[in-house]
């Protein structure tokens, strides 16, 4: 797991001599009398951590520069350096080193900025995705996951580190809820990226006005309706129109059938008239060709009377012709041998014309009985006709009309029945929806989701430096998941042993945690600083000084010096004794005095208390 731990603190310009402060990877004390510029080194750490002043947690660095311009850190990670330079009073930081991982370049302390420093100390620690965490306790609301979120655990200012409320959670304006969510990302992992969003109870009880507003539209829509149904039922007078529909239904049926008769008798009738109009056009086809033969026989009797006539009144004559051939006088004698049978076919003829006027005649009778029967056929189908369109067809459109207006009531009935049945639903979910509880924000517990062998390993580590603090009750010591804060004996620890250990006791929750977050291989810096934790602790005069919970914190702390970087920061005169400087016992001491001739004056180069000039 990525660690990375503080190297070196300069704060540097404005024409002094650049103030350094080297940190080692092991036990680190930056001890002074009061107005030494202590707690200043911590404030610096802090806006180098991309700290943002406010009015009420303001930047001593920031309202007392002394003119100095700008804050470097210097960290170690696992791959190389990470150097940070941040102007007084600005908000972007300048990042650079020699470890590759960590893109050079100017961060803003902004973590909504696209380019913010949030993201290189979450790569330093090995989070390189986004994560959220559930912000509050009611809803699903949540924030992103940030750097600033996690560093109580690991960084306690002065002015957080005596406070009564729970060490584990941040001091400030963060919810509990959301400083709690950090921290079981830390310990477990779990985050809140695919939380399902509760929607606002403003958004919805919107929702239900709009609800309630549309199913009043509904409900006013079909009581309408119901109303118009109910007047044009009551209107008509009829109680029972399926009743009527079976009747009309068997009047059209015995009309469908008498006018089905009528219209098969007047196509057979046509079809009569038809076939006698075939036959009237055959007869006087035949009566034209008769009267054509007739015109000729009565021809042929003028000619051939003609004839006869002219040649009864004359003699046989004799007569001289010259031969065409031989040239000879020959006599030619008439022949009127012709004339009987000339009058032999004129009386045939004749006989012919008889027989023809006969036929005429018979013909012209056939014509006249085919006509009568055509014009009585004619009034047969005109009366069959007439009983169809002036009789059937009227009265069987009136029963398709009554039956239309039946059917149509019918129809108006059963979407009544509808109506009726929509309306009471409608209204029975208008009375649901404006009798229903307005939805509020569902809540969670975010302690909740804290499983007990997390908790456990971290009670065991706390119990054990309690212990060998010579905490009184310390094997008693647990974390109280109600106000996630550890008490002893059952005791709150602001009740416990009175209100001078809150700052000792805050101290060792948050390093038994940021210590157990690296035992358990989770995200955590490899270093861990606290200022004045040992200020406000007053003990026993009567006590040895090996009984002493401070004596005993200290060589907790110097046993363990090895483990990671801790840094202390505290009073001289709070200290049970001033460890020595060893690099063997992974122990570096930073002191600081108030005589500028003797050690190091402050921290900050030229910078002197004005009673000390």
């Amino acid at each position: 797991m990525n660690r990375f731990y503080i190297d070196k603190l300069t704060v540097s310009g404005g024409g002094h001599k650049t103030t350094v402060i080297d940190f080692k990877p092991g036990l680190n004390f930056i001890l002074g009398p009061s107005n030494t510029g202590k707690s200043l080194v911590m404030d610096c750490l802090d806006y180098a951590f991309g700290f943002t002043p406010k009015k009420n947690r303001p930047s001593k660095i920031v309202d007392n520069n002394y003119r100095y311009e700008r804050i470097t850190l210097h960290l170690i990670t696992g791959n190389g350096t990470v150097i940070l330079e941040r102007k007084i009073g600005d908000t972007k930081i300048a990042v650079s080193g020699t470890d590759p991982t960590v893109e050079h370049g100017t961060y803003s302390v902004g973590h909504k900025a696209k380019k913010n420093i949030n993201a290189v100390y979450l790569h330093l620690l090995g989070i390189d995705e986004v994560h959220s965490v559930r912000s509050a306790e009611k809803g699903s609301k949540t924030q992103d996951l940030t750097w600033r979120s996690m560093l109580h655990l690991f960084f306690i200012r002065q002015a957080d580190v005596a406070r009564e409320s729970s060490a584990l959670l941040a001091p400030g304006s963060v919810g509990h809820t959301a400083s709690a969510a950090v921290l079981l990302y830390l310990l477990t992992g779990q985050d809140a990226n695919n939380l399902a969003a509760d929607e606002d109870p403003k958004i919805s009880e919107a929702k239900k006005k709009a609800l309630i507003g549309y199913i009043q539209e509904k409900v006013d829509e079909f009581t309408r309706r119901r109303e118009t149904l109910e007047e044009t039922l009551s209107s008509s007078n009829i109680t029972d129109p399926r009743s009527n529909v079976e009747q009309v239904r068997k009047e059209i049926a015995e009309l469908q059938a008498q006018v089905d008769a009528a219209t098969r008798d007047s196509q057979q009738l046509m079809s009569q008239i038809y076939e006698l109009n075939g036959k009237l056009s055959e007869s006087r086809t035949v009566g034209h060709n008769f009267a054509v033969l007739r015109q000729q026989y009565q021809s042929d009797i003028r000619r051939i009377g003609f004839i006869v006539d002219g040649a009864s009144t004359v003699s046989p004559v004799r007569k001289k012709v010259k031969c065409p051939i031989c040239g000879e006088e020959t006599e030619r004698v008439q022949d009127t041998s012709f004339i009987d049978a000339s009058a032999a076919e004129l009386e045939k003829i004749k006989s012919h014309l008889s027989e023809l006027s006969d036929a005429q005649r018979s013909v012209e009778h056939q014509q006249e009985t085919i006509i009568a029967t055509i014009r009585t056929l004619e009034e047969k189908k005109k009366t069959v006709d007439t009983l169809i369109s002036e009789q059937l067809q009227p009265r069987l459109s009136v029963f398709e009309e009554e039956l239309e207006q039946q059917l149509s009531l019918i129809r108006l009935t059963s979407e009544l029945e509808i109506v009726r049945q929509n309306e009471t639903q409608y209204r029975s979910e208008l009375f649901n929806k404006e009798t229903e509880e307005t939805s509020e924000l569902s809540k969670h517990n975010i302690y909740e989701d804290y499983d007990y062998d997390i908790i456990h390993g971290f009670e065991e580590k706390l119990r054990g430096i309690l212990q060998a603090s010579k905490i009184g009750g310390a094997a008693s010591a647990r974390l109280n998941m109600e106000n996630f804060d550890i008490e002893i004996g059952g005791f709150k620890k602001s009740v416990s042993m009175g209100g001078g250990f809150c700052g000792i006791l805050n101290t060792i929750t948050t390093l038994a945690m940021s210590g157990y977050l690296i035992d358990l291989d989770r995200n955590a810096p490899g270093f861990y600083a606290v200022d004045s934790s040992l200020t406000q602790l007053s003990e026993a005069e009567h006590k040895e000084q090996s009984d002493t919970i401070k004596q005993n914190f200290i060589e907790y702390l110097i046993s363990h010096a090895h483990e990671r970087q801790v840094i202390i920061v505290e009073q001289t005169k709070r200290m049970p004794f001033v460890p020595d400087e060893s690099d063997e016992n992974g122990v570096h001491v930073i002191r600081f005095s108030r005589n500028k001739e003797e050690g190091r004056y402050g921290f900050l180069n030229e910078v002197y208390n004005p009673e000390d000039q």
